[in-house]
């Protein structure tokens, strides 16, 4: 008789992580949702980790085994070419989902067939760190606004509707090495719509062996060219020193200059022109957006003295932002007190 595939594969792979293995395991296995399989990419564990995976008995759990180590992207690609349910759960050996995740999730994915990705809000978590929430927008435009400067889907949150990296040959691309979710996600934005459910449904663990701990420096090189290849597809070509800029106004940083505030003018106002024309992101979300941080911006960057209103004036669609009568007085009183 052959067996029923699952509706969920939750992908998790395992490097080393024998301190949190259980707990991850357990969340899992503990789910209020039934209908899945754990794929467990062990990749060339060295510590306890092996034996942590072989000492749970339960007919969910489906192990592959690499040695030597292959790395992550190996692992999370193997995963999905293995895996057989309709929707792949993203789970870390070091975090904690919890009970109610994957029911959650998979009624989500249910009800809204055009969504192609979901991830969901989490809190951070870890020694030393007092915990706090991480909520992510669930408007697909916004996210894709978001994603000009920094993923706004926080990888062990996500689940993906596999029919779509099937159907479009999709996976973790290695020369996008610690930023690979980045550019997945910017990959699989170009067939499906994206959201996250506004609920904390995983405590993720801080600790040093994360990678935005260990490889800063390469994952910030890496997440600067899925910036610059955004931008790229909407028209504009951006150096490194203007995705730099831009990355500093959307985050938002308000130390800018005088003469930087001229510059990111113009490039906004590129950057706004290329995306009427091509639609990447719906225009005028697009617009509003930047008209409404530029406002901001403006508003609270120090040391502007008297010219704070003029610079505010550089950009050519500031008015598509309506900004509040007392934010607007604010605005008047900083460019008096200089």
């Amino acid at each position: 008789m052959q067996v029923a595939e699952p509706m969920v594969t939750v992908l998790m792979p395992v490097y080393n992580a024998a301190e949190y293995l259980n707990e991850a395991i357990d969340s899992m296995l503990d789910q209020t949702y039934s209908d899945f399989e754990l794929l467990i990419i062990n990749d060339g564990s060295t510590d306890e980790s092996t034996s942590i995976i072989n000492s749970y008995i339960d007919n969910r759990i489906r192990v592959i085994q690499h040695s030597p180590n292959q790395g992550l992207i190996a692992s999370l690609n193997e995963g999905i070419s293995n895996s057989r349910g309709k929707y792949i759960v993203r789970m870390d050996a070091d975090d904690i989902s919890l009970p109610n995740r994957i029911e959650r999730q998979v009624n989500f994915m249910e009800q809204h067939p055009d969504v192609g990705l979901c991830g969901t809000w989490f809190e951070d978590f870890g020694p030393g760190i007092h915990p706090r929430r991480i909520p992510y927008s669930n408007d697909d435009t916004v996210i894709r606004i978001r994603h000009l400067y920094q993923t706004h889907i926080a990888h062990p949150t996500a689940i993906i509707r596999k029919r779509i990296l099937d159907e479009h040959h999709l996976r973790f691309d290695p020369e996008y090495v610690h930023g690979e979710d980045y550019h997945f996600w910017v990959e699989m934005g170009q067939f499906c719509k994206f959201s996250n459910i506004q609920e904390i449904l995983l405590r993720k663990r801080d600790h040093p062996e994360n990678v935005s701990n260990k490889h800063a420096e390469i994952q910030r090189n890496t997440c600067n060219r899925v910036k610059r290849l955004q931008f790229s597809r909407m028209g504009v070509g951006l150096n490194e020193d203007e995705a730099e800029l831009y990355s500093r106004f959307a985050n938002p940083e308000w130390n800018f200059k005088p003469d930087e505030l001229k510059t990111l003018a113009l490039l906004l106002t590129k950057i706004n022109t290329a995306n009427t024309q091509s639609s990447f992101i719906e225009p005028n979300a697009l617009t509003r957006y930047i008209a409404e941080k530029w406002f901001h911006l403006c508003l609270n960057a120090p040391g502007l003295g008297t010219a704070r209103t003029s610079l505010f004036k550089c950009l050519p669609f500031r008015n598509k932002y309506a900004a509040p009568f007392k934010s607007r007085i604010r605005m008047v009183l900083n460019t008096i007190a200089g």
